[in-house]
């Protein structure tokens, strides 16, 4: 038989803990506020005071915003304009001939059509 060890064990007098419970919390207030604090910031209220604010000095009103001028146009004369010079660059290159004439012609109506399409339809005002 061991011995007991009646210092590991607990009396039997003494009560259990008590369990856990959920519910509200009760604080015990241990300082007072000082004599001189201010009150505690209200913070909604001083929100509320910068909205009434700025909203006496117009920085919630919008303005219609004049028309810009789109760069469309001058864009799109830019590139039709480089790329058939392009083209037609190629075309002097390549030297004279009628598969170059006819090649670089058509690269001209394709090239032309499709930059028309862009820049008309595809794409927005800008």
């Amino acid at each position: 038989m061991r011995p007991s060890d009646d210092s590991a064990r607990p009396d039997r007098g003494e009560s259990t803990p008590p369990k856990p419970q959920l519910g509200a919390a009760k604080f015990e207030s241990v300082n007072a506020p000082a004599a001189g604090t201010p009150p505690p910031v209200d913070v909604h209220a001083l929100l509320h005071d910068n909205l009434a604010r700025e909203k006496a000095a117009g920085l919630h009103d919008l303005a219609p915003l004049p028309p810009r001028r789109s760069r469309r146009r001058r864009d799109y004369w830019l590139a039709l304009v480089a790329g058939n010079l392009a083209i037609v660059a190629l075309m002097v290159v390549f030297g004279p001939g009628l598969i170059q004439l006819v090649s670089g012609g058509a690269g001209i109506v394709i090239y032309s059509c499709g930059l028309t399409w862009m820049m008309w339809v595809v794409i927005d005002d800008y």
